[in-house]
């Protein structure tokens, strides 16, 4: 497998949210050809090489106890094919969720409306939940 060349922040998604991405390397006895590399892209671009712009990028193995940590919105970066299994932890930090976020998310026109009612339902009962808890 392989994922192509891309950002962890999507600006309009909830991945704004993330601030840093990880990842940990789990292979034991990785090789060359077995591939499966991360590709860190340092031009100007995000989920494209701009046109005109020279290929820069610097490759990580991935051998086991490799830890990277990168800003999620500055920095592009895909997975090169991988041949056979791989194992990794992967993760984001993220920033705490203001209430601009929210109304910047349900703005971008994405939101469906049968969703959210859902959610301020559940979240409803879990309201309702723990106040029961609390109280019982």
């Amino acid at each position: 497998g392989f994922y192509r060349r891309h950002l962890d922040a999507i600006p309009g998604s909830a991945s704004t949210l993330r601030e840093f991405s990880l990842l940990l390397y789990l292979n034991k006895d990785w090789k060359e050809e077995n591939g499966g590399r991360l590709r860190l892209h340092m031009d100007s671009g995000g989920d494209f090489l701009p046109e005109g712009e020279e290929a820069n990028f610097q490759d990580v193995d991935p051998c086991g106890g490799t830890l990277v940590l990168f800003e999620s919105d500055k920095l592009p970066h895909e997975v090169v094919e991988q041949r056979g299994e791989g194992m990794a932890i992967v993760g984001w930090y993220k920033r705490h969720r203001t209430s601009s976020d929210i109304a910047e998310l349900a703005a971008g026109g994405d939101v469906d409306p049968t969703r959210l009612i859902a959610l301020a339902l559940a979240a409803g009962l879990v309201t309702v939940g723990l106040i029961n808890i609390l109280t019982g």
